[in-house]
């Protein structure tokens, strides 16, 4: 039997035929795959939840939020920061969500490095998220360092390969899985802490 699927006043008939069985396995094995992962999170749910509250309370004092990630993690990072602005009534005392990028080592560098940037634009009362999923680079350890020097508070989603990052900052969640599956715990996590975010400006007066 066929079926007919209406997009945009138009009608689309499908063939009926399945998809291929080996396919369907590869999907299952990965939903299988990263199902430690977001056990990971569930246990992590209160400290997002407090998280994102404080983020929220940052953006009421007007502090700034800034996020970076070493490797793929940079993605995260950036999509984090365009989320929480996203999320952000706009209407606050110039509340900023700023990704920070390490200067390409192909490029001219002109960007810096992470913790030379977060060394020059952090300031007191600011909180630093770090990223990383498969491992941790100096620049991430030195911006963590630079960060608490400046008087912010430091938080670092790892995975099992850089979980010492731990080491270096305030507060951190470890998802000790594979670099790939941490890393899509990582968008997850960011995205739970944009809707934590949400809610608690809602819900927090001004101090």
């Amino acid at each position: 039997m066929s079926i007919v699927v209406r997009r945009t006043g138009q009608a689309l008939r499908s063939t009926g035929s399945r998809p291929n069985r080996h396919a369907v396995d590869v999907v299952l094995g990965h939903l299988g795959e990263i199902g430690p992962a977001v056990a990971a999170l569930r246990r992590e749910s209160s400290r997002l939840a407090e998280w994102g509250e404080e983020l929220a309370r940052v953006r009421l004092r007007g502090g700034s939020v800034f996020a970076a990630g070493s490797d793929g993690s940079s993605h995260e990072a950036q999509r984090f920061t365009s989320e929480l602005n996203a999320h952000d009534p706009a209407d606050g005392p110039g509340f900023k969500a700023i990704s920070i990028k390490g200067a390409d080592p192909a490029g001219d560098g002109a960007g810096g490095s992470i913790s030379s940037q977060v060394s020059k634009r952090v300031r007191r009362g600011d909180i630093v998220v770090l990223l990383a999923a498969k491992g941790i680079t100096d620049d991430l350890r030195e911006a963590a360092a630079a960060a608490k020097s400046n008087g912010a508070r430091v938080w670092a989603l790892t995975g099992k390969e850089s979980k010492d990052l731990a080491q270096s900052v305030n507060e951190a969640i470890c998802i000790d899985t594979d670099p790939p599956h941490a890393e899509e715990a990582h968008l997850v996590a960011v995205l739970a802490l944009c809707e934590c975010f949400d809610d608690a400006l809602k819900n927090i007066g001004p101090e």
